[in-house]
Parts: C-alpha cells; sequence; structure tokens
C-alpha cells in the first residue's frame, strides 16, 4: 500500500526483500492476533455457541483497529516520512475526530476494500466446521504454539527478530516497506526512549560536552523584538529555493528572500511538527522515536528561549490558530517560561474556523499583527500557521491560486498570500523597524522529486531573517538547522553565554546538520551526507550534484564517511547522555 500511494517507495524486489516482509507480516499476525489465539484454543475444548461469537467480535476489534491504525500511520507518511509508532497517539491526542475523518473520506476506497476482505474472513469462517476429538484437538493446540511462537520470534535465531535485522540487511526504501505500521507499533509499545550507547570513553566525552558551552556575541547594536514564524509543511520544494526547476506556490515568500539573509541549505530536525517547537524553543532535535514534547524527559531543566529571554527582559507569546491543547504546544511552552499562549479559544471570530484544524492563516495572522502591537517591547512572540496541512483546505475568494499538481499546493499559496498581508499591516506599525523576523518551516510535506524525497531532501526547509535595517540581506550556502536558531536569538537578545547543541547562524565554521527518522540518521557538511541505520551499514552521497541519493560513494570517500559517521555517533552520544542525565544546564 504504501509503494501504490507514495511511488518515490517503488522497489525491484528481491528474494532478500520477500523473505523479510514475510518474516516481518507473520511475526505481526502472529503477536498481534494472539488474543485471538488464546480464545480459540479455549474454542477447541467448550463448544459453547456463544464462544464461537466471542471469537468473531475479538477478530473484528483486532483487524478494525489494526486496520484503523495502519491506515492513519501510512496516510500520514506524507507528512512524517516515516511509519510511526506508539507517538502517532500523541500526536493526534486533543484533534478532533472530524480531522480523522477527513483522511478515512479521502481515502474511502482503501476502506471499503478492507471491510470486504474482513467481511469475506467472516463468511468464510462460518461456514467451516472443524470437529475434532480431544487428543486430536490437543495434537492441533500443540503444533499451532510451536508455528505461532516461531513466528512471534520471526525464526529460530537466538535474538528475536526487530527492526535492525530489516535496516541492516535491506536497503532502506525496502526496510520501510518491508515492515507493517502495526509491527511498527508493536515494537514500539513500552520501549525505552533512549539506550545510552558508548561510542567514545567517559573522558573524550566530557571534552566534547564542554563544547557546548558557548559564549555569544550578539551582531546587533540594540535589542530588537523577535518575530519567528513557523510556516506548517512548508517544504523547500515549494518555493522558488528549490534546486529542481519546480514551479514555485511562493511569490511574496520568494520577494522577501531577496530582501533577506536567506539560507539556501536549511534542514529541519524532525518531521512533526512538535519536533519543531521543541528544536527552536528547546534547542531539542528529533532523535528518539518519540517526539520530544510529551516524552519522559519534556521536563528536563533546560535553557529554553522562553527563560531564557525573560531574564533579558522580554516579553514572550506565542500564538496558533488550532486548539489549544493541539499536538501539545501550550503545555510544553508554559512549561519552559513562555509568558502568554493564545489559541484558537481566544479568537473571537468562529466565522474564520476551517472546519477542520483552526482558523484559516489570513484572518488569523492579521490578528497575530494586531496583538503583538499591544505587548510590551521587547518581545519575542512566535506564530504558528496551519492552513497547509491536511486537507488543506482554503477559503471562499482564493480559487484563483494555483492548484499545481499535488494537493498541498494552493494552499502553500494561500499562506505565502496571508503571509504577504501580514507583512503589509506590520509594516505600517511603529514596531516593525526594531524586529527581526524569522521566517521557517515546521516540517516538510509532500514531495514528488526524488530530490526531495531522499533522506536528507525531505527534512530541506526555507529559513529567512528579515530585518533590512538590522541585518544585512544576503545569500547564505552554510549548513544550519533548526536547532541553530535558540543560540541566534539568544545572541540577537543580548545573552552573552549558553548551553547548546545547535551553533549560532552567522558561525559558520565546521557546520553538521543532524536528523533522525526513528530507523536512519542523517549526518550532512557543505559537501556530503552520511545515512547510517545505527548497526553497520553506513552510505555516502555527494547530494550536491546527488541530490536523489542515487550514488552511493563510501567506498570511494573512506576518510570523510568515517569522520561524518564518528561526528555523528559523539553527536547521538552527547544527546543521550545530556537527556538519560539532565545536563542542559
Amino acid at each position: 500500500m504504501l509503494v501504490s500511494l507514495y511511488p518515490n517507495l517503488n522497489i525491484q524486489g528481491s528474494w532478500s526483500y520477500v523473505l523479510f516482509a514475510t518474516r516481518f507480516d507473520l511475526k505481526t499476525l502472529a503477536i498481534w492476533y494472539s488474543p485471538l489465539f488464546i480464545t480459540a484454543f479455549i474454542g477447541l475444548f467448550y463448544k459453547a455457541s456463544w464462544w464461537s461469537l466471542v471469537n468473531r467480535v475479538l477478530f473484528v476489534i483486532l483487524y478494525l483497529s489494526s486496520l484503523v491504525y495502519g491506515l492513519v500511520a501510512v496516510f500520514y507518511y506524507e507528512t512524517s516520512k516515516t511509519i510511526v509508532g506508539v507517538e502517532l497517539f500523541q500526536m493526534i491526542k486533543g484533534q478532533s475526530i472530524s480531522i480523522l475523518l477527513s483522511y478515512a473520506i479521502d481515502f474511502w476506497w482503501v476502506v471499503v476494500i478492507a471491510l470486504v476482505f474482513m467481511w469475506l474472513i467472516l463468511k468464510l469462517e462460518k461456514r467451516t466446521h472443524l470437529v475434532l476429538e480431544r487428543k486430536q484437538s490437543l495434537v492441533v493446540s500443540g503444533v499451532l504454539l510451536v508455528f505461532i511462537v516461531f513466528f512471534a520470534r520471526g525464526g529460530v535465531a537466538l535474538k528475536p527478530l526487530n527492526l535492525l535485522d530489516a535496516y541492516g540487511n535491506l536497503s532502506n526504501v525496502e526496510a520501510t516497506t518491508a515492515v507493517t505500521p502495526t509491527y511498527v507499533l508493536l515494537e514500539s509499545i513500552g520501549k525505552q526512549s533512549i539506550t545510552y550507547v558508548e561510542f567514545i570513553p567517559d573522558d573524550s566525552l566530557k571534552a566534547k560536552l564542554t563544547e557546548d558551552h558557548l559564549k555569544l556575541s550578539s551582531p546587533l547594536n540594540s535589542k530588537p523584538n523577535i518575530c519567528l514564524i513557523l510556516l506548517e509543511s512548508f517544504g523547500k520544494e515549494y518555493t522558488g529555493l528549490n534546486t529542481v526547476g519546480r514551479v514555485s506556490y511562493t511569490p511574496f515568500l520568494d520577494s522577501l528572500a531577496r530582501e533577506s539573509r536567506t539560507f539556501t541549505n536549511a534542514y529541519a530536525n524532525g518531521l512533526r511538527s512538535m519536533d519543531a517547537v521543541a528544536a527552536i524553543y528547546a534547542g531539542i532535535p528529533s532523535f528518539m522515536k518519540s517526539p520530544f514534547i510529551g516524552s519522559l524527559y519534556t521536563n528536563s531543566e533546560i535553557e529554553s528561549l522562553p527563560v531564557s529571554l525573560k531574564d533579558a527582559g522580554y516579553h514572550t507569546s506565542f500564538f496558533h490558530g488550532a486548539d489549544e491543547l493541539s499536538m501539545g504546544f501550550k503545555p510544553f511552552l508554559l512549561a519552559q517560561g513562555l509568558e502568554v499562549y493564545k489559541g484558537r479559544q481566544q479568537y473571537s471570530d468562529e466565522s474564520d474556523f476551517d472546519g477542520t484544524w483552526g482558523i484559516f492563516d489570513e484572518p488569523y495572522l492579521q490578528y497575530f499583527a494586531s496583538e503583538l502591537g499591544t505587548q510590551s517591547q521587547p518581545w519575542c512572540s512566535g506564530v504558528f500557521t496551519l492552513s497547509s496541512h491536511h486537507p488543506y483546505t482554503i477559503p471562499p475568494g482564493y480559487e484563483y491560486l494555483p492548484k499545481g499538481t499535488a494537493a498541498i499546493h494552493q494552499s502553500i499559496g494561500y499562506t505565502d498570500e496571508a503571509l504577504k498581508r501580514f507583512f503589509a499591516t506590520a509594516q505600517t506599525t511603529p514596531w516593525f523597524k526594531n524586529t527581526v523576523f524569522i521566517i521557517t518551516a515546521d516540517h516538510t510535506s509532500i514531495n514528488e522529486t526524488q530530490a526531495y524525497s531522499s533522506y536528507r531532501g525531505k527534512y530541506e526547509i526555507p529559513l529567512l531573517i528579515y530585518a533590512p535595517s538590522l541585518v544585512a540581506p544576503g545569500i547564505d550556502s552554510s549548513i544550519v538547522q533548526q536547532i541553530d536558531l535558540l543560540p541566534t536569538i539568544k545572541s540577537y537578545a543580548g545573552i552573552e553565554q549558553t548551553i547548546a547543541i545547535g551553533r549560532p547562524l552567522y558561525d559558520s565554521a565546521n557546520r553538521l546538520a543532524y536528523q533522525y527518522d526513528g530507523n536512519v540518521y542523517v549526518c550532512s557538511n557543505d559537501s556530503f551526507s552520511l545515512l547510517w541505520n545505527g548497526s553497520s551499514k553506513s552510505e555516502l552521497y555527494a547530494y550536491k550534484k546527488d541530490a536523489a541519493h542515487k550514488r552511493d560513494i563510501a567506498d570511494e570517500y573512506p576518510l570523510e564517511t568515517q569522520r561524518l559517521l564518528s561526528d555523528l555517533k559523539v553527536f547521538i552520544q552527547k544527546y543521550n547522555y545530556r537527556l538519560l542525565n539532565n545536563d542542559f544546564k
């Protein structure tokens, strides 16, 4: 199903792929339907007719729950770029049921096929009457038990089959399609978010940790207001910054880029909206299978933006037109010291509701502009747009915008138009000239080119700093990432030192970017991208010439491969050490 919906996951297939896919399917069936196997076993000895009904009801519950989870996980793949596990329930917490139903409506044909298949199984079960004597039942149940245990372990190897086996023996794309969403869910339940692995000894680690103690020097002569604009799902592919000759759906953002400090090699540190908020406001990238927000480590003592800025005399606020409990933004940011959070509940005109997520971007950005004028200066305020999220609804009057070739394109154009009107309003305010605008995306979404569907390209986002009277415009091709915004903003606010995993954007020395989608790590410098599955396999790509990652050159550049792999391992160890030891201050 993944392959049919997402052509970039198309594979050639091999006996090894078929073998692993079959093993994971059988393991999933053996574990997921184990409650049914137990009731069926009892039914071999307990012949009451109502017990057969119990079996049918249990089958339907297990089947439908696996179906619903599988569909949501697969359809969410276009945004997450990976199959998510138990963290999916955290991400949809607080969302309206209409949001979930919209996915079912869009892919109704898959739901119908699955329900027909379930109906056929139930019909077949009714026509099957197996009558066994007691001894025969014992023999059959014993044989079945052996097979179930065999399949549940994934074979006879000493260690049971797991996700690392898939990513260690198949290509990354093959592994993604070989493992079912239900299995990913099963493996993620009850697992510790972090397992500490020692790649370098403790003495060397302590020296590496001190490198994150930064002395900051502000490039500005004053304490400006800071306006952070997070654009929902604005992948670089949709903008004029794309490098593959694609049509741009963001004419205003493109024009703003020409007047801004524009970073043309910028990356998200995660694939979910929650990942972006954690990366920017806490400086924590997504390096766990579950989001940092809502994890065991959410309450770590971090030198977050709100706390640091408040100490520097700043008022802090955050605006998001969705339900105030959406995505867990509000409790996380308030816990990090944010002073004011405003969501849909604080917006007075419900006629601007989009019917699914929240308030349309154009009126909400106007509301945001008016609210900024009421705040005491200096302030640091963030706004998170939402109209370019599935189901990509735009209000009447914007039908003239290009529909493009993907469902998201017209809504991208709508948010771009809303952004244009926001700046038209902002330019008339007294606070405008003393404000640094930082415009970027939370993550990418639907990608139609191989360059932006690769393990590196799926993180590429726009990043602009617009403040003509404060920050000199220009193009910066240095590799940068979302976690670099925390030390950058702190330096703008006159803060002189901090602990940060990222580096200020204006510091171009020895820059690297790091990502992890739950299965594959990515480490990139200005020339190469390294992919590593966490075990033995690593791949290297010269992404500026080979953006689609078609030619692995790890064997041709062994020193560069080893250098990036070592840097990545140290980063992983530092990240895990800091989280496990609450060592961010």
